[in-house]
Order: C-alpha cells, then structure tokens, then sequence
C-alpha cells in the first residue's frame, strides 16, 4: 500500500535543514569575500566551482583562491548554479551519475591565475584509466572521440605493456638501480677521470689545521666503509621546489580512486593472506577506499602511522590531513646522478646499491687527505644537499653491515659512526634489521623468544647451526655482533636480465595469453640484448590465483593472493633474440597446463648470461670467439699494435710495479699510446730502475725493442710445439685492447681459474718473450697484477698470477739466458 503524501516519516525537516546549511555556508563565503573587496580582482568573475574529493591545491586553499580572484566556491553541488566540478578523480559509477556536469582539474585555477587570464576549461577536463566506460570526460563535450586518450586495460591489450612498464614504479626503480652500478663501472674505467674533491679536502684540512681529528685514521680503524642513503627520496625530491609542503604529512602514490570489483571481497582476500601466515596489515579498508600503495611517505606521515606500502585508503583514515603527490621519474633519475657524481669526485670505491643508496669504501681517502670519518661525512652531505636540495643521512663503520646499522641511527638527515664496541652497540638492534633477515628467519626467532640481536647473542654457534643451517647459523652468529666480512663489490656484473608483470593480468584463453608471452619474449630480449649479453638458462615465473582467493582482486586488476608457479629450462646454446626465448617460454607453458584465466603475474628470467657471442666453455675461449667472429681471419701486423685507452681506477691498482728496463729502451710512440696512469706508472719505475739479474741486458748494444730477427729452425720448431694453442686463438688478438678486455672478463667473471684458460695465458706470454714483444709483455702482466687485485679475487688468483709470473721468468732464461728484474712488491699482494 503506497505511503500518503501527507504521511510523516520523520525526516520532513531534512531538506529544509540542508537548505539552511547551504545557505548559511554561502552568506559566509559572501563575508569572508568582502574582506579581500581592496585586494581581488575580478578574473573568476561570475565562475562558480565545487570541489568533489581530494585535489592538488587543496578544497580550502581553491576556496581562498575563489575569494582572492571574485569567484565564487560552493560546498556542495547546485545543479545548475554550479559552474565546474573541480576534482582529480572519481570513480565510475559518479560518472555516469553526472553526465553533462563538467569535471575540471584542479590545475586549471592555477594555470588561470598564473596567466592572468581565463584558459579553455575543455584541455584540462578530467581523464580517468578505470574503466573503458570512461575513457575520458572530455568525450562528453567533445564532438569527436580521441582514440589516443584510451588507455590499455589488460594484458590481451596489444598497448598493456609498453604502458605497464610506463607506469610501474617497480620497473622504474630497479631500472634505475641497474644504470647506477653500471655508470660506476663505467667511471671506473675511465681513464681521464678526476678527483677534484681530494684536493679541496687537503685545502680544508690545511686552513682548519684538522682539530677535529684527534688520534691518527689507523688507531681510529683499519678501514671505514660509508653507507649513504637519500632520506625519503621520493618524498624530497617531489618537494624540493614546493616549499610550502615542507612538514605536512606527504605519500607519493599512483593515488587513483577504487572501484568495487565485481567478484572481488575484500575481507575475503585478506583472510586468505592471513590463512597463509602472512601479517596482513592493510586492514580496516573496504571496496570504496584507495587501494594504491604509498611507495614513500614523509616523517611526518610516519609519526601519524602511516608506513610504506600502505593503501591510499588506510593512509588517509591514519592521517586525515595526508598529502598525496605523484611520482616524478625523471627528477628522481636527475637527482640520483648529481648524488653519484659528487661522491665520484672523491672516490670511485663505491658499490651502488640503488637510485639512492650506496656504500663507499673511504679508507684510502681519509689517509690520504688526514681528515676525519665525520667531517668528510658533514662535507658530503652539505655538498648532496646543495646539489639536490634534498637530505641524505650517512652512517660509517668497520665493515657494510655496522654503516648500514649506523645510518638507521643517523636518520633523519643526520651522522653517525659507530667506532667503539660494536657487540654491545648492536645489542639494542633489532634482530629483523639484519641483512639476509626476513619474514620467515624473523618469525622462527620470536619463537624462540628472540627480538634483539642481544638476544641473539646468547645463542651458541651450535644452536644457530642446528636451527638454521651452518651457512645462515654462522651468519647471524656474527651479524648479531657487528661482524660482516663481505667485501665491497665496485664492479658489479649482471647476472640475470628478467621482465615480470603482476598488474593487470586477465586472458581469457591461450591465445591471449601466448601473445602476451610473445611481448614479453620481446621485451626481454631488448633487456639483454642492451647490455650485450645471452642467457644460457631461461624461467618462466607464474602466479596464479589461489583457489582460496576471490575471482576479482581488492584492487582493480591487482594479482591477490596466488599460488607462485617456478620452471626453469637449460638450453644447449645461449640466446638472446625474442624468437628464441618465446620459443622456450611456450615449452615451458604448455607443460604446465595451468588455466590462462586463473592467471594474475607472469614473468621471464635468463640466466646464466654470458658474452653475446660467446659459445665456448671457457670464459677465455668465449672472449677468443667473440673477437674470431667480429675480426675474421685478420691478422694484425707486427709492427704497429693497437692500444686501449681505457683504464681502471688509478686508485684501486698497487703504483710501482713494473717490469725492469730503462727509459731508453722503450718506444716513445707505443708508451704514448697507452692509458695514462699505466705511462705514469713505467715511467716512475723506471726511473728506479733494478739491474736484471746476471746484467744481461748491460750486455746488449742496443735497446729492446721489437726485435725482427730471423730464428734459426730449431728456434722456430720450439715455438711451434708450444704455442699450437696460442696461434689458433690469439694470432688475431695480439692488440694490449683485446688482451686487456680478455683478462678483465677472465678474471672477474671466474671464482678461481681454470687451468685450461691459465695455460692459454702462459703459453702467449710465452710467444710474446720467443717473438721479443717484451714492452708487450710488459703491458699484459701489469693488467693481469691489476685486475687480481682490483677485483680482490681469491689465493687461487694470486697464485694463478704468481705462477704465471714464474713461468714468464723462466721463458726470459730459456731465450735470453737471463730473468727480468722484478720490483718485490710486484711478485705479492
């Protein structure tokens, strides 16, 4: 029976009341308006806006604005009074509600009033990537639909994933990662490199006399590792130039609305991640509240509780007054190179760890200016600030882990070393802020009752061992006590090239998703073929919805809770091309008859990466090949040799180490063609020069050059029986450039060489002294020496190289009845 139009409800007054309010609302803004009536001007005159949602400036900040410029602000929408919506996103079911209102971006009354003129709405109408029903709002106004405004929806778009990895912030910063310990290798070997700041540093210490430095660096420690890390990088550098966000609660966030999934329940996938163990803690949210994620948040959103990875949703209940601002790429890529550069102009021992973090090995530069761990420590992060406008916190200690604790100690934009009794500083620490430490390491302690490395302390080596293992028991045993003898890795090798998408996976058959795989195959390739590389292992990395898990996902085309599928394959040869690694990829899939529409991440990983042209087991006979295949049958002459001029660090080599001859007896023409610091390193031995043992060459008339003398038969058959190896493989790669890339690949790829490559190497030394190539030989051994100690390889490297270096002198008695004289610092490490 249909209710009586005089019938009371109860809420007769509601409408009469909301009327009065609004009313009430406008007569203030009408009296808060007069108080500018000398101030303002006109420009938004008879322009009257309501803002829906959150906006970049802020509801109250356009209402002043509104004020300031003769506009008028409404709290809530009036149908037909209402000139623009300002918002910066609504969700699509608001959409379609509101058809005709427009929707205008917030930066629209900043871009007015920044150019003191009313600007076309229509280019700042509001788009939105929810759903294919709302492409974009300008459509509703616009008499042609633009096809390049639409947005790719899922991974059976052709265009997903090229804009996938546009926006995955992921992809940006592990790319990021990847060009920063890349560019360190780069600076590392090159030879016209500076270091302006080591003589700055001397020039401050002698204009201050060096107070602060109270006891000599040796007594201090035998070595001082820095570890830097950019204090909430993405927060500070997307406020740099915005002075008035400084000390309001920020979260740099995709921050896009939620729509409500259609299949999706959001308490039901987080019971699901809990059913699994998992500490879920991205609760109290429903299907309405943001669910991207804060990838950085300020000091101050922190102190209201709000963390890192956190929904947008449950952020802003946390801290009403967050501030969300978008990622900037490019800044933070800007950024991260003025930080390298200016620790770069001090040292280059640097291990790049990310875009804003790394640690530097400052032993050598300490000794060598006389200034304190602190005041250089001061010194940088003044110079990083003025640079960058953004704070970084420095932490140093004996070894990585102590200036990774110290840095924690440090934050925010502050100091600290950790110089005396570390155990019982790393007491306090807690156990999961250990390296190698994580969710599940971390659980299993707390059972134990174990929170603290003090704790930790407690336990015996054997217990840890037994519990966890010999290899992760021995390293907490010392990590819980500041201990960490893993050395500082300055030139990093890649050693897998991968691409994986977790967002936005959806097939609706095979076909999808093997063409998706085809994309992915190609994007890979273009990876590794970038840095030159094949992969002789190839993984096909799958997650796929867990049957526990709601159909839809909480957030829009997220990957919930799955079931991590793993399937690696060796293959026979490397590749490197899309053909090829597709190929691999859909021998792996169709094994694994796995349903394409319970799909939600795929990725792909090559392994085991070797040289681009490289087909051979050893590292030596893969860099032989590769020259093979790029020189042909080309033989080089004898005469004039083509010279490297690259170089490592002129820092990370032992000076004074070379083989004996005099100044006369060198080719001006081949020294001038060598690396710089190598020319200033021979010519400061040999201005020192030692005799060679039994004068040998005091006896010869004329200086060692590259002698053309004919050899007698049984001369030439020696040779012959000796080094078949050496004119198949290096007759075409006599060059000091190809040599030295060869034993650099050699040496820093290999854990301990093979005696195979080492008999390659010997064997051509060999030829060098039979031929009298000795300024050759000369060359190569410094390069071998370097790249041993450069690389800080194992005993078996030094005594590989030793061991070469003896039988070099007993080829010099076979030919020249003689050994060359060997400065002793040479012959050790």
């Amino acid at each position: 029976m249909r209710r009586k139009h005089e019938d009371s409800n109860g809420f007769e007054h509601w409408g009469g009341y909301m009327e009065m309010k609004k009313q009430k609302l406008q007569e203030q803004f009408v009296k808060d308006a007069a108080l500018y009536q000398d101030e303002k001007d006109e420009l938004f005159k008879g322009i009257s806006v309501f803002v829906n949602g959150y906006s970049d400036p802020p509801a109250d900040e356009i209402r002043n604005l509104m004020i300031q410029h003769g506009g008028i602000y409404h709290h809530y929408y009036r149908s037909g009074k209402t000139t623009y919506v300002i918002a910066s996103n609504l969700p699509d079911s608001k959409i379609k509600q509101t058809q005709g209102i427009k929707f205008v971006k917030p930066s629209w009354i900043v871009d007015c009033i920044r150019e003191k003129k009313i600007l076309d709405y229509r280019d700042y109408l509001l788009y939105t990537n929810q759903s294919k029903t709302q492409p974009s709002i300008k459509g509703l106004f616009s008499p042609q639909k633009v096809d390049s405004t639409k947005v790719a929806k899922t991974a059976s778009d052709e265009r997903f994933l090229s804009e996938f990895y546009n926006n995955s912030r992921l992809h940006h910063i592990s790319t990021m990662g990847s060009i920063f310990k890349q560019y360190v290798n780069d600076l590392r070997l090159d030879k016209d490199h500076r270091y302006p700041g080591i003589n700055e540093l001397k020039t401050y210490i002698s204009s201050t006399g060096n107070l602060e430095l109270e006891e000599p660096l040796e007594a201090i420690s035998s070595k001082v590792i820095m570890h830097i890390d950019m204090d909430c990088f993405f927060v500070s550098v997307g406020i740099r130039n915005r002075p008035e966000l400084k000390g309001v609660p920020i979260a740099v966030t995709h921050a896009k609305g939620n729509r409500p999934q259609p299949n999706g329940n959001v308490k039901k996938e987080i019971e699901a991640y809990q059913n699994r163990g998992y500490h879920f803690d991205k609760d109290k949210i429903n299907e309405m509240d943001s669910m991207a994620e804060v990838a950085s948040c300020s000091y101050e959103a922190r102190a209201a509780g709000v963390k890192n990875g956190m929904f947008l949703g449950q952020a802003l209940k946390l801290c009403p007054s967050l501030k969300p601002i978008p990622y900037d790429f490019d800044s933070y890529k800007e950024v991260s190179f003025d930080l390298y550069n200016t620790v770069a102009r001090y040292t280059l021992d640097i291990e790049a760890v990310s875009c804003d973090e790394m640690y530097v090995d400052c032993t050598e530069l300490l000794r060598t200016t006389n200034i304190s761990p602190l005041q250089f420590a001061q010194i940088l992060r003044d110079e990083v600030k003025r640079k960058t406008k953004c704070p970084c916190s420095v932490g140093l200690g004996a070894n990585r882990l102590q200036a990774r604790i110290a840095t924690k100690k440090a934050k925010p934009d502050g100091q600290f070393h950790l110089q005396d009794d570390p155990e019982r500083f790393f007491e306090n620490i807690p156990v999961s802020d250990l390296p190698g430490v994580g969710y599940s390491t971390s659980y299993k302690l707390k059972s134990f009752g174990i929170r603290s490395c003090g704790d930790l302390q407690k336990l015996s080596l054997e217990k840890l061992q037994s519990e966890f293992g010999n290899k992760l028991g021995m390293t907490l045993f010392k990590n819980c006590r500041g201990i960490d003898e893993k050395e500082l890795i300055f030139n990093q090798v890649r050693k897998s090239v991968s691409a994986d998408v977790n967002y936005g996976i959806r097939f609706k058959n095979d076909s999808e998703r093997d063409a998706f795989l085809k994309q992915l195959s190609e994007e890979v390739a273009q990876r590794v073929q970038a840095i030159k590389m094949k992969g002789k292992c190839i993984t096909l990395k799958l997650m796929v919805r867990s049957k526990d898990a709601p159909e839809e996902t909480a957030k829009y085309m997220g990957h919930g809770v799955c079931d991590n599928v793993t399937k690696s394959s060796s293959l026979s040869s490397a590749i490197s091309d899309a053909p090829s690694i597709n190929r691999e990829v859909l021998k792996i899939i169709s094994k694994l008859n796995i349903d394409a529409k319970e799909l939600r991440g795929i990725g792909i990983q090559l392994t085991r990466l070797e040289g681009a042209l490289e087909n051979k087991n050893s590292v030596l006979m893969k860099f032989l090949e590769t020259n093979k295949q790029e020189t042909g049958d080309k033989v080089v002459p004898s005469k004039k040799k083509e010279i490297s001029t690259s170089s490592l660090n002129k820092n990370s080599f032992q000076r004074n180490s070379v083989i004996d001859l005099s100044l006369s007896q060198v080719d001006q023409s081949f020294l001038k063609a060598m690396p710089k610091d190598i020319q200033e390193e021979i010519m400061m031995s040999l201005k020192n020069t030692k005799k060679v043992k039994n004068d040998f060459f005091k006896k010869r008339s004329s200086p060692i050059k590259r002698i053309e003398t004919k050899e007698d038969e049984s001369t030439k058959e020696s040779a012959s029986e000796n080094s078949n190896v050496v004119e198949d493989t290096f007759n075409n790669y006599i060059s000091l450039g190809g040599l030295k890339n060869l034993l650099e690949e050699w040496v820093s790829s290999e854990e301990v060489p093979l005696a195979k490559d080492l008999t390659l190497i010997i064997n051509y030394l060999k030829e060098l002294i039979t031929k009298r190539y000795l300024q050759e030989l000369l060359v190569i051994l410094k390069y071998f020496h370097r790249f041993v100690r450069s690389y800080k390889k194992s005993d078996q490297w030094k005594n590989a190289f030793l061991s070469t270096l003896n039988s070099v002198q007993e080829k010099m008695v076979e030919v020249f009845k003689g050994t060359l004289a060997i400065e002793e610092e040479y012959a050790h490490f």
